[in-house]
């Protein structure tokens, strides 16, 4: 991470640290999703996965609610953003 700070320091001389630390997250987000192959979006399920509909209407358990779709990359790159910010206040709690 600090080589990119260090790059876009240089291709950006006049922003401050912060904009310099959004840079690099966005370049690190814009890499992280294309780790994920990319789907269309009717495309969402395969017609061999699908199985009956009175058979998956009801495989949830009674009083657990279920997600309607499975995690996006965005869903992983928000926990992973949400993780390191706690980490980080917990060290500086530390301190």
């Amino acid at each position: 991470m600090t080589n990119l700070k260090d790059y876009f320091q240089k291709k950006y001389p006049t922003n401050t640290e912060e904009e310099i630390m959004i840079k690099v997250l966005d370049h690190m987000k814009r890499q992280f999703f294309n780790t994920f192959p990319q789907k269309d979006k009717d495309d969402t399920m395969s017609t061999s996965s699908q199985g009956s509909m009175a058979s998956n209407m009801f495989e949830g358990l009674a009083g657990e609610s279920q997600p309607d779709e499975e995690p996006t990359p965005e869903d992983f790159w928000d926990a992973l953003i949400q993780n390191m910010a706690q980490q980080s206040q917990k060290g500086k709690a530390q301190q």
